[in-house]
Order: C-alpha cells, then structure tokens, then sequence
C-alpha cells in the first residue's frame, strides 16, 4: 500500500502549495514506512512526485518514487501483483513493476513503447493504481486497475494545477474539481499536446472484454469475459431440488465439480493474499493478517480459508466493530415502556432487556461465528476483537471521515465508511481486555454478493424475468464494480497504515464465475438463505461451517448500527446528500 501525490504544473497552471502540503500529510498517513519527494522540469512544465509506502512486500521497504538509473522514468505504484508477472516469493513486486515498464525504451518507436504498457498492465493480477513518468517520449501515464481496487483521485482545471492523489482534498465550503479516475482503462497525456489555459485532457486505453477485442487494437483485454448466458434445462432443475431431511440443495456431479473448481481458485486468491506478508521488525508474534468479520457467510469463509495458508501457531484477528446508536437504543426504550403497561415482562428467553447496547446483529453473528471457527480450527487463536464506538467518539471522527470518503458525499457514504474507518483502525478488546490489532493486511468479503446473487434486486430479477433476467442484473452489478465504492473504502481503511484485499474480486475468481452458468452459483427458486450465493454455501459446509452457511445478507450500516446515527430526520435517505 502506498500513497500517491503528483502535481504538473506551469506559469498558466499554477502549483498550490497548500493544497499540496495538505495532501502530502494525508498520504503520509498512508505509507508509514517511507516517504520521499521527486521533482523535474518538462519544456515550460514542473512535475512534483511524492510516494509514502507501506512496506508489505519482500525484505526491505522499497523506497518510491522509483527513478530509473539511466533514463529518467519516474513510477509511484500503489498495488500488489499476486499474478502475472514473475515476482518469486518475498520478492517486492514494485521493482518488477519498474523493470518490465522500462522495457518501453527498447521499443522501436512510441506505438511500440505504448503496446509494451498496455502488455504489462493487462497481465497484472491484483489491485493497482499508479503514475508512471516515461522520460524517452515525455509520457504520463496512470490508472487503477479494471475493478477499480485502488483509490485515485484528479483534479483538472483550466487554471490550476492538474493533480492526481490517493486522497482528495475536501476544501469546505469551496467549489471542487476533484474526481475519482475513471477505472476504464489507461490514460496517457503527452506533454507535447498540451494546451495552455485548458483542461488537459489525456488520452484512454480502455478497458475491453475479449469478445470485443479487434486484432491490433490499442486497448487492454479485460482478464475475464461476459457472463455465460446459459439457461439451465428442465432436467437439470428436476435434478436440484432440497433434501427433504436438511432443506439443502442437493448436489449434482456438475453442482459438486463447480463447488470444488471454485473453493481451489478461492483458496488460491486467500494464499496470495495472507502467505507472503512481512512480519513486523518488533515482534514476530503479531498477527500479520486480520478479517473484517460480521460473522456472515462471505467473511467466515475467508477466515477459514485463510486458515489453511497461515502457520498453524499464527493469531488470526477478526474485527468486529458496533456502534452506540441513540435512535437504535431510544426505539429499544420505547419497546420496553409498550411492553411495561400491557404488564409483560420486559426480560424475554434471551435475557434481552441485560443486552449491552453493542450486541448489534453482527456482534451476535460474529460471536456465533468465532464460536464455530473455534469447533472447526481449535488448535488456531481466534482473536475476536471487540471494537464498541461510543456516539461522542464516532461524532468527534465524523469530519475527518467525512473527509476521506471525499468526493463521494451521500448519507449511506458516511454510514459504511465509519463503520470500516473504526473496524480497520482495530482498537477495541477482547474477552474485556484492550486490545489493539498491528495486522496490517485487512481482509474483505467484499464482491460476492455483486457475483453470486447476494441482493434483494437479484431475486426481484429472477421473478420478473426469470434466469434471462436474473443474469442480466448480474451483468450489471458485475460492471458496476468498477464504478461504485472500492476506491472510497481504500482511502477510508489505508488512513491507518493498513491495506485491505478482496479475494472474491482476484480476477481469476471473477473470470471462473463469469464463465460459470448462473444455476452453478445460485437458483433462486428457494429461500433466503439457501438459494442466493448457493456454492459459497455449499463450500461453507465442506469447510466445516453450517450454521454460518445459512447466514444472510446484512448490510454493514445495518449489522454494526451506523446507519441513521447521526441524522435529523426520520425520512433522510442513504442517497441524500450530507447537509
């Protein structure tokens, strides 16, 4: 994980100090570990260069920008190849990075040096956004990755500076230009072009899935295609029905050579992603890796799959964050108060009325969860870390946050990035006794629900239209991915000095359930919590955990009580604007 900050600028552009020592400071925050400024001059143009790192990679902390010896390039990198190219094991990947870039100036001519970067760029697995200065043909070039894992921000104007930041600059009450990079492709933006007192406006290789790529076009190939749109035949359906003694899904040949294809290609997306981290200088006892954990089916299944690529001896921290909701605790109050005069006792089978005001839905999952992790791997250590957020401490955090999910601004905004600035931040207990968690490698459940019918507008699909319909609403969400939130979360949870991963989003993991028939992943004919991300269920219990398999979809505002903390009125929405 690193922090990017690049600033061109010109007499007719002029550089803003301020806004640059702001945006310095936010991004040192991101890269702990080193930080360093690099300059030059271009004709009438200065360029500024500013990388912080986070050191997860290899033996020593690779000092960024990386500058080439002879040649002049300059690469600010903020990713992790887990494939692709060849990064051998404690290797750091950003030299390979460099490497494989500086073959450009071995090319023949520009449109050659251009087809090495999109060659390099199109083979890397894993998350990505960085700013690549090519000296030979005076060439910035930059992007995120094609699902849009890392945060990049621009700010273009015709007067100012054009910037482009891992964090954006949230100057209140003033008008911004500041954008998230589109994840579309890759942009180029030559010096020689540019036109004084404009907006500059680069160049973009975008994005493509194969089956629309034209031979010798200048674009990058997408690493997985279209949904397959094969519709399941009456037989086959006749074949899937529920057991009549478990109320599971029975398991066809095909059913059982989908669930055992994807568990290996998952597993393989979790080892990536937890077996090569660094242990920290001052104690090798520190657990490296932590999970964001609800206890819901998609995060338990990565706790256990993670599981098998750690050392049995290592701690695994699972994160579990609540919040004080007075809305939440003043309706539990009233309910109390209704049940008091129809003279009904207040405390049910549960013990309700002795519930702490943080045994929020995922606090009681989690808990439930950690429990079976513990039947299933009782020889690990399972952290289960406690992180209750009292309403004064989430208010006092509520600008900062607000902040760094800048320029995204919507109520639900605010709602999911406090929960995931305070679950990453890692301060909590455990057992009653503080705790605070060093793992600086977070992992996310994010993006199955996207890919295996997780949402309510999956089965609102399936029932309008059927399979036709189910699919093209996957399609859509699948598209979406690129275009909604990542970027948001990576800034909200690197403020911390910690990175997290996506498994579900390895791009092998999409391109194995893109070509898999929809009716292998889910089949919406039966219940919540049986039909919708049915093989990850089905895995789930080769795994060894079937009470978690039957879990459900809980939005993350709704499971840790953010959602409608803090505003005025019972009618705002998740969509409104924050005031």
């Amino acid at each position: 994980m690193c922090g990017i900050l690049f600033s061109l600028s010109s007499n007719q552009h002029l550089h803003d100090q301020q806004t640059w020592n702001a945006l310095e400071q936010l991004n040192t925050k991101r890269g702990p570990d080193s930080q360093q400024l690099q300059q030059l001059t271009c004709h009438s143009y200065s360029l500024r260069f500013f990388s912080s790192v986070l050191h997860l990679r290899g033996p020593n902390t690779v000092v960024q920008p990386l500058c080439g010896s002879t040649n002049g390039d300059v690469l600010c990198w903020n990713g992790e190849v887990f494939n692709g190219l060849d990064v051998p094991f404690g290797v750091n990947d950003t030299q390979v990075v460099m490497e494989n870039l500086e073959k450009m100036n071995s090319a023949a001519d520009e449109q050659g040096a251009q087809a090495i970067m999109l060659s390099v760029m199109s083979k890397i697995e894993g998350p990505f956004a960085f700013v690549f200065w090519h000296e030979q043909y005076q060439t910035l070039w930059f992007s995120r990755d094609c699902l849009g894992r890392r945060s990049l921000l621009w700010n273009r104007s015709t007067d100012g500076p054009f910037m482009l930041s891992s964090v954006g600059y949230n100057d209140q009450g003033s008008p911004s230009s500041w954008e998230e990079v589109p994840a579309d492709g890759i942009y180029a933006l030559r010096i020689n072009d540019l036109v004084e007192g404009t907006v500059f406006q680069p160049i973009l290789f975008p994005w493509k899935h194969p089956e629309d790529h034209i031979t010798g076009e200048k674009s990058l190939i997408l690493p997985f295609p279209r949904l397959n749109t094969k519709i399941p035949l009456e037989d086959h359906l006749a074949e899937m029905t529920l057991d009549n003694d478990t109320g599971i899904p029975m398991i066809t040949a095909d059913v059982e050579n989908a669930i055992q294809k994807f568990k290996h290609i998952l597993g393989e997306a979790v080892k990536r992603r937890v077996a090569d981290v660094p242990h920290m200088k001052s104690s090798e006892t520190t657990p490296r890796v932590a999970i964001l954990f609800s206890g819901g089916l998609d995060c338990i299944c990565l706790a256990a799959l993670a599981h098998q690529y750690l050392p049995n001896t290592e701690t695994i921290d699972l994160l579990n964050v609540a919040f004080e909701n007075p809305r939440s605790e003043q309706a539990k109050l009233q309910h109390q108060k209704k049940l008091a005069k129809m003279n009904t006792t207040t405390t049910d089978q549960n013990g309700a009325n002795t519930k702490s005001m943080y045994d929020t839905p995922d606090r009681l999952t989690g808990k439930a969860g950690v429990s079976e992790l513990r039947i299933m791997a009782p020889d690990r250590c399972w952290n289960f870390v406690e992180i209750n957020v009292p309403f004064e401490e989430a208010m006092n955090k509520k600008q900062h946050i607000v902040d760094l999910m800048f320029p995204l601004d919507t109520v639900m905004d605010l709602s999911i990035a406090m929960a995931l600035w305070f679950a990453s931040r890692g301060q909590g207990s455990i057992d009653g006794k503080e705790y605070t968690s060093n793992a600086r490698v977070l992992i996310s459940g994010l993006g199955a629900d996207e890919q295996l019918g997780g949402y309510s507008r999956h089965l609102k699909a399936f029932k309008s239209g059927s399979w036709e319909e189910l699919i093209r609403e996957t399609q859509l969400d699948v598209d979406r991915i690129s275009t909604r939130n990542l970027g948001r979360d990576d800034r909200i949870m690197s403020d911390h000095g910690k990175e997290v991963r996506f498994p579900f989003l390895d791009t092998d993991v999409v391109n194995q359930l893109c070509n898999l028939p929809i009716y292998l992943k889910m089949d919406l004919r039966f219940e919540r919590g049986v039909g919708e991300k049915m093989i990850l269920r089905h895995m789930a219990r080769q795994l060894g955990l079937p009470l978690a398999s039957r879990n459900w979809k809980r939005a993350i505002q709704f499971g840790a009580k953010t959602a409608k903390m803090t505003g005025e009125s019972r009618s705002e929405k998740g969509q409104h604007k924050l005031e």
